[in-house]
């Protein structure tokens, strides 16, 4: 009774602003996305056909509120109309903040005399009052201006009347513009750089539309005559606000009514043509990322033959919903033109990419909400035209005009949430069926999933029939069947063949797992709508263009010339843009264990600012990661002998500095004089791997953190307070997990219970293993009964399992974060961390204690001739603002997937990290350990995954193995410590 209650109650909330009952289901046979037997009218309960009251209130949970187009589509149904009139605007000093709080107003912010709110992170939320006289659909506008921060674009969740209208309004994006910082400068190989990017602040004026690019209209809300209030409330980043309008909703004509107008205008065909270079005449981009990229086709212009040019704009860094470029153009004369765009096309595996197309900030027609770029091989020099291949025209006045292209997904939306919601469905099926079998099923029993599962069945005949409209869409849209398409119709079968022989299931939990994983990943690659842009033109109606392609000896012969200049030219080496004016006294050598993008940014960076100042030039060189570690012939080992090392080298695993300077070939840091205040700007302990004897031989680079992971849905069903202590960990959270079939995932690392036991690896002095104390047995005890009394798996690929939901809690490192950052788009608002379960210490405090937090690291070798200038290189390089720059320059080039996990804390906080989450890293950080490197301690590892192994695995006496272990690392210590004169016998 009360989960009926709870699912009543969220479907009233949705009907209080829906004029009539909506869902977030669609039919993909129906052209508008309109439901017809799974349908948008029908609640999630019975779309899903779900017999059991919780199941269907779990579903309902995780989509509580309507897609936007579900809304839309509801209005379109009952007629309803833009209201009549003009727009009703509210201005900044008449906006209420949260609990009562004074709004914070000042006057003259980026030359607005007006008072405006200073919204930052204290104001949980700032609403507004409307009084609307006439019924119809509105647009909400504002007025922002976005203040100074991490660089990234604000973020604020809407409500109307205290109402959450559709599942799209908790997160409404406000981007920031960007530009190109200057213009490319040529570096001493030859090669284009490309220019940093600068922000571009302002006041902009925005309708409030979603933050993927689903639609391709700004959100439409339908008010009745009276007293209304918007409510923002406050995700991220800190903005300005001038006012908040409520606007009669946009209605984009079609492309006859506009023809149709210029015949009524008498409009002439212009007789002057028009081409820009689209890299060249960007003159304003949403996003960073978004940059020129070289093209080596001969035909591209201008040819980047022999050394790079940038001669195109986007491509696959321009992918991402919402993203756009406006160009800047000046028409010779008043007319009517054609547009064309020489583009390329060759992702998505066949599927078409979709862009909105404005000119001067205003949608000309409605077939240019989402217009189509096929997929094609080669360039293409394309005319914007109807289906029938008609150019379409475009009324241009003499002067300057601006043209902005922006992704969308266009006919893809509905597949995608589809695929959405067909994720979800499955997600809750695998569940249900671990519920009865757990999550490793006995493949000889007979379960009857279908007697004990009622609408299990139901469930995977409404996914097939899901499956099948997708693929009969995608098809149709595809100059090719993609190869998603054909994956779809396996699962399909694959869900045939378990209805049919449901004793099979059982046998075949792993190809559920695997359509999970496909699910998640189509869903994150169809968003993705690249386009790359070689030059825009426009000209008369019938004016003829030639579509210029490269021939077969063109293309050979670039070919056979870069090859040729391969021989000549050193890729390794990193390409100066130093002015030559520029004044040097002194020149480093650098070897970077990174990718060419990484190096180029820090030589760039040098070039530009460190150079300059000191006088010292940077000469940079790229190696593989491996060519810069100790244990193994590699290049710098190779150097070292030679007497040819370089001066020094960044990217350096931080359990070689100290393998290095055993062997005398690393500078000793410490000796600098202002070395301990250069190390206030890193965590105190991460300093542990790098010191030998009395020396610090390196500087952390970048550094880890290991926190819980969590999924909330989960969680929140299971009713599960996450465990603060590694006691509640036990007592409840993990059988919590267990009687519903549901796992808990810890890595294999012992270094928690050691250090929260009190204890250490090795004693003071380094010459023993210190793993023969009471704290290291009891910790080592606690450690196997993690495996062998709670059942937590020995080895699990956490990420995958917990995007099924059969891991929703477990910890994990920066790279678990990334991997569910960037590639789980399917669990986004749905996972969560917390700081790792720890031990209540007497005080009440609660330790958490752990190590491996030193990551990379930047050494100095002992044969550079210019210490000096190599220690104020890396005190250069190590500093906040380098390293925030830099953290941010390489996330605009590549992506969120390349965040640079900087040891420098306060660098590390400036990055673009969810408030909540930094407060746990930061959490974590105030217990933060390291474990030293001593001679022969790569033995400890080695041999304390032995014991573990045999205690866990061979059930051994725990006692027993340890000690074992503890005799053969001390063996090894002494070994090592009488090899390299260290080992004094103590009586």
């Amino acid at each position: 009774m009360r989960k009926t209650f709870k699912l009543a109650a969220v479907l009233l909330c949705v009907l209080t602003v829906l004029p009539t009952t909506g869902a977030s289901g669609r039919d993909l046979d129906n052209e508008s996305g309109m439901a017809s037997n799974i349908a948008a009218g029908v609640p999630l309960k019975e779309k899903f056909s779900y017999g059991s009251e919780q199941t269907a209130d779990e579903y309902v949970r995780f989509l509580k509120y309507p897609y936007y187009s579900a809304l839309s589509e509801e209005y379109d149904s009952q007629g309803y109309k833009p209201a009549n009139g003009t727009a009703v605007r509210a201005e900044a000093e008449h906006a209420r903040a949260a609990d009562g709080g004074k709004l914070k107003l000042e006057r003259q912010v980026g030359g607005e005399s007006a008072p405006v709110i200073m919204w930052e992170e204290e104001t949980a939320w700032t609403e507004w009052d409307f009084t609307v006289t006439a019924e119809g659909l509105y647009n909400i506008e504002m007025a922002y201006y976005l203040l100074p921060g991490s660089g990234n674009s604000a973020k604020r969740s809407l409500t109307v009347d205290g109402v959450v209208p559709f599942l799209e309004a908790s997160s409404i994006v406000f981007p920031r513009k960007w530009k190109d910082q200057g213009e490319v400068v040529v570096n001493s190989l030859g090669d284009e750089i490309r220019p940093g990017q600068v922000e571009m602040p302002g006041w902009s004026t925005m309708r409030l539309s979603d933050d993927s690019g689903m639609y391709d209209e700004p959100f439409r809300i339908y008010l009745k005559p009276g007293r209304h209030t918007i409510r923002l409330e406050y995700v991220d980043q800190p903005m300005a606000v001038a006012y908040m309008a409520l606007a009669p909703a946009q209605i984009v004509p079609a492309y006859e009514e506009v023809k149709e107008q210029y015949g009524k205008a008498a409009l002439k065909p212009a007789t002057e043509s028009l081409q820009f270079e689209a890299e060249l005449q960007a003159v304003e981009k949403s996003d960073p990322t978004i940059r020129r990229e070289s093209d080596g086709d001969p035909q591209v212009s201008p040819s980047s033959y022999k050394n790079r040019k940038l001669n195109v704009i986007g491509g696959w860094r321009w992918r991402k919903g919402n993203q756009s470029i406006t160009w800047e153009f000046t028409a010779p004369e008043d007319g009517l033109y054609k547009i064309g765009i020489r583009q390329k096309q060759t992702w998505n595996d066949g599927l078409p990419s979709h862009r909105q197309i404005e000119i001067d900030g205003i949608v000309p027609f409605r077939e240019l909400q989402s217009y189509s770029f096929n997929y094609d091989s080669k360039w293409r020099l394309h005319t914007l035209q109807d289906e029938s291949g008609n150019p379409y025209q475009f009324h241009l006045t003499k002067g300057v005009h601006r043209l902005t292209m922006t992704v969308k997904m266009g006919p893809l939306t509905p597949i995608l949430q589809s695929l959405n919601e067909d994720s979800l469905l499955l997600s809750e099926m695998i569940r249900d069926i671990i519920k009865i079998a757990g999550s490793k099923p006995d493949t000889n029993y007979d379960y009857e999933f279908f007697t004990t599962i009622p609408a299990l069945k139901t469930n995977m005949e409404t996914l097939i029939h899901s499956l099948q409209q997708k693929y009969d869409r995608i098809k149709g849209m595809a100059d090719k069947v993609p190869a998603m398409a054909n994956n779809l119709l396996t699962i399909q079968s694959q869900l045939s063949h378990m209805i049919d022989k449901p004793f099979s299931i059982a046998s075949n939990m792993n190809d559920l797992y695997n359509a999970q994983n496909s699910l998640g990943s189509w869903y994150t690659s169809m968003q993705t709508q690249p386009l790359l842009i070689d030059y825009i033109k426009a000209g008369g109606p019938s004016e003829s263009w030639k579509d210029e392609q490269s021939g077969f000896f063109q293309r050979l012969r670039y070919s056979v010339a870069n090859f040729l200049l391969s021989f000549q030219k050193d890729y390794d080496n990193v390409g100066s843009v130093m002015k030559a004016d520029t004044s040097i006294k002194s020149t480093i050598n650098v070897w970077i264990a990174r990718g060419m993008e990484w190096a180029e940014i820090i030589k760039e960076m040098a070039d530009e600012e460190f150079t300059p100042k000191t006088g010292i030039a940077v000469n940079v060189n790229v190696l593989p990661a491996n060519q810069l570690e100790a244990g193994s012939v590699n290049a710098l080992m190779l150097s070292i002998a030679s007497g040819k090392a370089p001066d020094v080298g960044l990217g350096v695993d931080s359990s070689s500095p100290v393998e290095f300077a055993i062997r005398d070939a690393v500078y000793d840091l410490s000796a600098f004089d202002d070395f301990d205040e250069t190390i206030k700007q890193f965590l105190p302990n991460i300093m542990i791997p790098y010191k030998y004897r009395e020396g610090v031989y390196a500087l952390p680079e970048t550094m880890d953190f290991s926190v819980m992971f969590y999924r909330k849905d989960i969680v929140e069903e299971l009713g599960i307070k996450l465990p603060d202590t590694r006691e509640e960990l036990y007592a409840y959270a993990l059988p919590a997990l267990h009687q519903n079939g549901l796992q808990f995932y810890y890595p294999n690392d012992f270094t928690p219970f050691l250090f929260q036991h009190g204890g250490s690896f090795y004693t003071a002095d380094g010459k023993r293993s210190g793993l023969d104390t009471p704290e290291a047995f009891r910790a080592f005890q606690e450690y196997t009964d993690l495996f062998t009394n709670y059942g937590v798996p020995l080895a699990a690929d956490f990420y995958n399992r917990m995007r099924s939901g059969e891991m929703p809690l477990g910890v994990g490192t920066f790279a678990t974060y990334l991997q569910l950052s960037v590639a789980a788009p399917e669990l986004a608002g749905r996972w969560g961390i917390a700081p790792i379960p720890g031990t209540r210490r007497s005080d009440g405090a609660v330790d958490r204690a752990t190590g491996a937090l030193a990551g990379q690291s930047a050494i100095i070798m002992k044969q550079s001739k210019h210490p000096e200038e190599s220690w104020e290189f890396l005190k250069w390089w190590m500093s906040t603002s380098v390293q925030t720059s830099f953290a941010r320059e390489l996330e605009a080039l590549i992506g969120v997937e390349a965040r640079w996990n900087t040891a420098n804390v306060e660098a590390f906080s400036n990055l673009s990290w969810r408030r909540q989450d930094l407060e746990v890293i930061r959490e974590q950080w105030k217990w933060a350990k390291e474990t030293p490197i001593v001679l022969g301690g790569y033995y400890t590892g080695r041999y304390v995954y032995n014991a573990w192994n045999s205690v866990v695995v061979d059930n051994a006496n725990v006692r027993d193995s340890l000690e074992k272990s503890v005799k053969e690392i001390n063996r090894e210590l002494r070994m090592k410590q009488e090899e390299y004169g260290g080992y004094h016998e103590t009586k």
